[in-house]
């Protein structure tokens, strides 16, 4: 192939190229202008909106960044590449209710990330990113005005949030060390890559961007290795211990105890960060490590962590804590989390013999103190059956205690003023238990919602609706005690309404409310006055949110039964249309299987469906019909892949044939596309059918010895399953190929299994069969694209590639 820069042919025209206006107006469409009502002040008044882009600039995708065992970092900034890459452009308080919007004052070109209240809502705190740091930044929700907390840049790249002490003044992150510097690397390579193995059989996944050196070694480290500290709102930075490679930090409420996790070596070059050993550690303020929780040795498997636990860990009895007297018994402390100064945590005590000399044992709800030895841990409340979770009321004496009490489901209230008194709140044989009704602490957990006078909490729930309305979302309040309920709301109808209880007397609910014509909107409903709405969303796309859907039920020819959707445009008046397949072929036992998993996709339309930026369905306004096949493969497990080709094959001349049946598409017009597993089965099909005249394929696999250790459901090794590996390899069958093929890869895809290499050789094998194709890399992406420039780009090759080779078909 010769270098052709052609300024007029899109297939071939280099540079980053713009699709028809139509098409470019469906993609960069602004539904982030539409408003959630979330992340709300501690007294429900306002809100945060977050302002962004509708697709992220490639400047922000370009900026450096290295890949290090499956972590990427911005390495300018030292901060998490995704905070660079996801992030908001501006922040508006707006209230719950009537009133009038504030813009926070961003410094010019600043993006942020995280915007949090202050637990008395008097300010927010959010993370600010700059081209070469991110500081902490705090807000005045009165006035817009903001400022830094501190001049010391963050270090957000393995541990990337903060959280608030209980004082309202202080939060818990990591700072950049203050005399780290980057490890001095050598200009030309001073090693070869050296892996040596052993004679222990050892079935690795193909990872991607493992560490390869030993400078790979020192930059993980560097980049790993962060201060803990104590940011005060007046500035004061105080350093927790000597900076380390902490990957997650929460810290106790008064701030002199910390739980950390902390990376460990020694590292491989055969598994990611995410195989790494780690250590659960507590320490307090100075940094000194007060007791161990558990921690995870390195695993050059792929099996699933063992981890080993702290003290006192045992074995797991499934049946609770008396199962048996032959089985296993988890003696661990389960759930650890902090409250207050304190962790708490679930554990199974020691055996205790009866009068009649049967042993049993008590679950426990337990608090550990500083400085957590064995003889810190105090028991809150214990129980004969089996706790599954803690949740506190307004105060630190009722715990509402969810698990198995007397061989039965449910929740019940202990009151630990009154003795450690239980009483029943939602049992197995209410009418509509529902779940009941949280809140957000200062702290950042959850605590039930209790009305102040101590009376009630609250329920919530779905019911079903009747037949093609939308299900009943409810909320009640419950008197405790006598269980008697009160309906405070219920959705339904052919409008899908999600309510939310924001206050502690049950006088203000939230209600979102959407249908499939319409954009959800948000409303606030008010004891003693009228609905007011506080969004204003809008369709930006109404002839694409409201095209003609239709539902399938397809025949194969062995009697297998499954559904193809396909979308036509708002307008359609009848005839067959040039159509485009996107599909992603999945595995089931038989059909039963099959059956349950597109129970819901079958269900009414009662919710909304926005048409973003990737989604197939804009090519309706290029004049094609979109159809989108189940496309099930269906046997056991352990052979399913045996028989892909011809069910493959079987489900497309099935789908074709019932849709040309139906007057809906022209068969001798139909192109075929698909992304990862879609794209590998894309190929395949213009392998093993004649029915297409072009194929759109993405990231995909085309080779599967590549990944010799099985792939989606598939568990045989290669050498377990040669045959299936090579049938289902479509670049061996590259010759059997006759339809226009588009390939596109990202250049930094991180998944595994789908290396662009093998976009790189089915292009080189499709150019020395002189096979019509065409392959474009795009920099920067991942497995999934993601800058407005490539998405754009890609818009423009789909549509006039499809155009040249399957509308324009003869």
């Amino acid at each position: 192939m010769a270098l052709n820069l052609d300024p007029v042919d899109p297939l071939r025209q280099e540079g980053y190229i713009r699709p028809p206006k139509e098409i470019e107006e469906a993609v960069l469409a602004p539904w982030t202008k539409n408003v959630s009502v979330g992340n709300i002040s501690p007294d429900g008044t306002k809100f945060i909106i977050q302002e962004r882009e509708s697709l992220v600039p490639i400047e922000a995708m370009g900026k450096p960044y290295v890949n290090l065992a499956g972590i990427q970092i911005d390495i300018k900034a030292h901060r998490a590449r995704s905070l660079t890459t996801r992030f908001s452009t501006g922040l508006i308080i707006a209230p719950v209710g009537p009133g009038t919007r504030l813009g926070v004052k961003l410094p010019k070109g600043v993006r942020v990330s995280s915007p949090t209240w202050t637990p008395k809502g008097d300010g927010i705190i959010f993370m600010a990113h700059f081209d070469d740091k991110s500081l902490l930044y705090w807000a005045d929700p009165k006035t817009g005005n903001c400022r830094p907390v501190t001049s010391r840049p963050l270090m957000p790249t393995l541990e990337t949030g903060f959280s608030w002490l209980a004082d309202g003044e202080r939060v818990v992150l990591t700072l950049r060390p203050s005399k780290a510097t980057p490890p001095a690397l050598p200009n030309v390579a001073d090693t070869p890559e050296v892996r040596v193995s052993d004679s222990k059989p050892n079935r690795i996944r193909t990872f991607p961007s493992l560490l390869s050196s030993p400078s790979d070694s020192k930059l993980l480290d560097y980049y790993a290795t962060t201060q803990l500290a104590i940011v005060s709102l007046n500035g004061k930075v105080q350093e927790i211990g000597a900076p380390a490679r902490w990957d997650a930090v929460s810290a106790a409420g008064d701030g002199k105890s910390f739980r950390v996790t902390r990376l460990e070596q020694p590292w491989s070059y055969l598994v990611p960060a995410s195989n790494f050993p780690n250590v659960d550690i507590l320490i307090d303020a100075d940094g000194k490590q007060l007791a161990e929780i558990g921690k995870n040795p390195l695993r050059l498997g792929d099996d699933p962590p063992a981890p080993t636990p702290g003290p006192g860990a045992g074995r797991f009895r499934p049946g609770g804590a008396n199962a048996g007297p032959d089985a296993p018994v988890d003696t661990s402390k389960r759930s650890l989390a902090w409250r207050g100064g304190e962790l708490t945590f679930y554990q199974v005590g020691p055996e205790i013999k009866g009068a009649d000399g049967k042993t049993t044992r008590k679950d426990r709800y337990c608090r550990w103190k500083a400085p957590y030895g064995d003889k810190d841990v105090e028991t809150i409340w214990e129980t004969d059956g089996r706790i599954s979770s803690v949740t506190y009321g307004p105060n630190a004496q009722w715990l509402f205690v969810a698990g198995t009490f007397d061989s039965k489901n449910k929740t019940i209230l202990v009151d630990l003023a009154n003795g450690g008194k239980s009483t029943d709140v939602l049992t197995p044989g209410m009418t509509d238990p529902g779940q009941l009704v949280t809140k957000a602490d200062p702290s950042g957990g959850v605590n039930i919602r209790v009305s102040k006078d101590m009376k009630f909490v609250y329920l919530s729930g779905t019911k079903r609706g009747a037949d093609r309305e939308a299900p009943k979302n409810w909320i009640d309040k419950m008197e405790l005690g006598s269980g008697k309920r009160e309906r405070l709301f219920e959705g339904g109808g052919v409008q899908a309404e999600s309510p939310t209880l924001i206050d502690d007397e049950g006088t203000m609910i939230l209600v979102q409310r959407q249908s499939a014509s319409t954009v959800p909107q948000t409303f606030l409903r008010k004891a003693g006055s009228p609905e007011y709405q506080i969004t204003a969303n809008q369709d930006y796309l109404p002839d694409l949110t409201q095209a003609r859907r239709e539902r399938i039920q397809i025949t194969r020819v062995d009697g297998i039964k499954f559904w193809a959707t396909v979308t036509l445009p708002r307008d359609y008046k009848g005839g067959k249309m040039p159509a485009f397949f996107w599909f992603y072929p999945n595995e089931y036992d038989d059909q039963a299987a099959y059956n349950r998993s597109i129970a819901l996709a079958n269900a009414p339309r009662t919710t909304f469906q926005t048409v973003t930026s990737q989604n197939k369905v804009i090519l309706l306004r290029a004049g094609y019909a979109v159809v989108e096949p189940d496309c099930p493969i269906i046997g056991p497990i352990s052979k399913v892949n045996d028989t892909y080709v011809p069910q493959l094959r079987n489900n497309l001349a099935a789908t074709i044939d019932a849709l040309d049946k139906a007057g809906y598409i022209d068969r001798e017009r139909l192109g075929i596309g698909g992304h990862s597993y879609g794209a590998f089965s894309t190929l395949n099909a213009l392998v093993h059918t004649p029915f297409f005249k072009a194929g759109i394929a993405g990231d995909g696999c085309y080779l599967r010895p590549l990944t010799p250790f099985g792939f989606q459901s598939e568990q045989r090794q290669l050498w377990e399953g040669r045959e299936v590996y090579l049938n289902m390899s479509p670049l061996l069958y590259a010759d059997q190929i006759n339809a226009a093929v588009l390939l596109y890869h990202g250049q930094d895809d991180q998944n595994v299994g789908t290396a662009p290499i093998n976009s790189i050789r089915m292009f080189n094998a499709l150019e020395a069969l002189g096979k019509t194709s065409a392959f474009y890399m795009y920099p920067y992406e991942d497995h999934g694209q993601a800058a407005k420039e490539t998405i754009l780009d890609q818009w423009a090759r789909f549509v006039a590639f499809l155009d040249k080779y399957v509308k324009g078909a003869k």
